[in-house]
């Protein structure tokens, strides 16, 4: 994977364009952990909303392992079951989240297999994630503003970018945020921006950022 970053000029703000990596901003992280994890099969739970188990296919595709994927959803033609099988992926269920099945599934490979937690709240991935960050040498800028499921990348740009004010849109329930989404998870955004942008995630956060955001603000899209 390119490992370089594009950033655009766009009205009064900039937009960092990880749509462009397939799998987004996440793969940075996976790719560079992923390394370090001996075991050939990953498990990981998600749904076809976000990138993260895009993110994850790509990455073992790249690294010759195996992504083990349980998704909550119920639809089985949506396009992101395209895109995952296309990246070698082994989709068990398209039901509700079994992380209970996920964990029981693991342990009987004897430890052949590595779990990742929801939204990949591992130790591995935050050191992967803050040392991808680190490398971008993003110049300042007054504001950056991220959408956020799980919270995960969201802490890892408040981290990183210590001095740079941190805007945070949850598209979920129970996040810390500046922002909420008045859409649900699964509805796409009302107010898509004028870029490429994950229309159940990133793409909710410009209908507040184009209002609120500093002249000079980096809307980090996540992916597309």
């Amino acid at each position: 994977m390119d490992t370089g970053f594009t950033i655009e000029p766009l009205e009064n703000f900039f937009i960092l364009r990880d749509d462009l990596i397939v799998g987004g901003t996440k793969r940075r992280a996976l790719d560079l952990c992923l390394k370090d994890i001996p075991q050939k099969k990953i498990f990981y739970a998600g749904t076809i909303f976000g990138h993260g188990a895009l993110a994850l296919a790509e990455s073992c595709k790249e690294q010759n392992k195996q992504a083990h994927l349980y998704l909550s959803s119920n639809d089985a033609e949506h396009p992101m079951l395209k895109k995952l099988r296309e990246a070698g992926a082994y989709i068990h269920r398209a039901g509700p989240v079994p992380v209970g099945a996920l964990l029981e599934q693991a342990m009987a490979e004897k430890g052949e297999a590595y779990i990742f937690p929801l939204g990949f709240d591992a130790s591995a991935f935050h050191s992967a994630m803050s040392h991808a960050l680190r490398e971008l040498d993003i110049s300042p800028y007054s504001e950056i503003w991220c959408p956020a499921v799980s919270g995960t990348m969201a802490r890892a740009l408040k981290s990183t970018f210590t001095k740079t004010p941190l805007k945070v849109v949850a598209v979920t329930k129970d996040i810390q945020r500046d922002f909420t989404a008045p859409e649900k998870y699964h509805q796409p955004a009302r107010i898509p921006p004028p870029y490429p942008s994950c229309p159940y995630t990133d793409a909710k956060v410009w209908q507040f950022a184009k209002d609120n955001a500093k002249p000079g603000a980096l809307i980090w899209n996540i992916a597309g």
